[in-house]
């Protein structure tokens, strides 16, 4: 810490540190109207902005009940203390009032001795997360206690340091936030072309294509888990794929822990050159292919194809809006998404009859495929390199080396 500079506790330069409401409301809605006040909460909270894409509104009698406790006002300090997004930390930009969960701790600094962009900044560096999160609570949730809020202690140089400090991390984090948005940009186009193409291929196909259903140009089947009581039955024999191993290019995962010989003796082989696809969920119409034997869980359906049907063409058709859509027009949906292995077996697929012509058309996809995971691994890298360049611009500020 520089000479010159001080340490207080956030209690003790902060004039309010306080949450928002400990009671729901029992009405939200997602649009505004008369009476009604925006309900920000966790969700709302991203750092260095306030992300209201889904927000909620809530009635005057409510808003009306808690706004006395807990007053947002422009320039205010938003911090997330329960939750996955604990730690998140924003200032307020909304001059409106508004309601408070109480998962939003609300500080006021005092601000002939703090300023809430130099708290804002603190919080989100090491040293920072170090004070505030240090003492958070909470097994399956995490939490940030007021007390321990209030007890956290910030460097405290003079307050026209902390305003020039705010200014070089202001300009130099909307360059870093500019560079991501770029990257992203990027990686959208490259993604964007390469659905563009498979569009037109499969929307737009040669004459002679012919179309037939999955059981009329391969086997079809639906994967089983063996008795997971039973530990003999898993090993590594053989790989055992569930939906979480399938990778972005369709790629599996084959390291995570795979049957034994006798686990294989419970469960339904799937031979090499197989197109997977995600039957039930969340994930459902997730595809991916194999290149050696495996066997699936009962959340994946298989289609192994004849020999005159190769099995990476009819892969990329099912990342196919069209094939998704007709994918999930054939699911039953009363209480999640799920496609049973007969009406799977029904849809159709369009091909060229000739295998070669199949291979040719599957090989410029994979390039096609090959350029978009290339540029989204270049995005990852920037994004780490981005996120760096972050952490050590903030630990210089609040090490007084900026």
């Amino acid at each position: 810490m520089r000479k010159g500079w001080d340490c207080k506790s956030l209690g003790e330069v902060c004039v309010t540190i306080q949450d928002g409401a400990h009671e729901s409301p029992q009405r939200q809605f997602d649009s505004p109207g008369e009476g009604r006040f925006l309900y920000i909460t966790s969700k709302n909270i991203r750092n260095n902005f306030l992300d209201l894409k889904k927000v909620s509104y809530v009635e005057a009698d409510f808003h009306n009940r808690i706004y006395p406790r807990c007053k947002p006002n422009v320039g205010d300090v938003l911090l997330t203390k329960d939750g996955a997004n604990t730690g998140n930390v924003t200032i307020n930009t909304l001059d409106e009032p508004f309601s408070l969960l109480s998962s939003v701790c609300l500080i006021k600094t005092k601000p002939d001795v703090l300023h809430s962009g130099f708290l804002s900044y603190f919080i989100q560096s090491p040293e920072g997360l170090q004070s505030i999160l240090g003492q958070m609570t909470g097994a399956a949730i995490k939490r940030i206690i007021l007390r321990d809020i209030k007890l956290a202690v910030i460097p405290l140089p003079p307050l026209s340091e902390q305003q020039r400090i705010v200014g070089i991390l202001d300009e130099a984090f909307e360059g870093i936030a500019t560079a991501k948005a770029n990257a992203g940009k990027n990686l959208q186009s490259a993604r964007a072309l390469f659905e563009s193409h498979l569009q037109s291929v499969f929307a737009q196909r040669e004459s002679g294509w012919v179309e037939k259903r999955l059981e009329e140009i391969g086997t079809t089947q639906t994967g089983s888990t063996p008795k997971t009581s039973d530990r003999a039955n898993y090993g590594n024999f053989i790989p055992f794929i569930k939906p979480a191993d399938f990778n972005a290019n369709g790629s599996l995962d084959y390291e995570n822990d795979g049957l034994s010989e006798k686990g294989l003796m419970e469960a339904r082989n799937i031979a090499v050159n197989s197109v997977l696809m995600v039957c039930i969920g969340a994930t459902i119409g997730k595809c991916g292919y194999c290149d050696r034997d495996i066997v699936t869980n009962q959340q994946i359906n298989a289609f192994t194809p004849f020999k005159d049907i190769f099995h990476k063409f009819v892969y990329y058709q099912m990342l196919t809006e069209n094939f998704q859509r007709r994918m999930l027009l054939s699911s039953a949906q009363a209480t999640l998404p799920i496609i049973n292995k007969s009406k799977w077996s029904a849809l159709t697929v369009v091909f060229p009859p000739k295998l070669e012509d199949q291979k040719r058309i599957a090989t410029k996809f994979d390039t096609l495929c090959e350029e978009t995971q290339r540029l989204a691994s270049i995005y990852k890298r920037k994004l780490t390199a981005l996120e760096e360049l972050k952490k050590s611009l903030l630990h210089q500020a609040f090490s007084g080396q900026l």
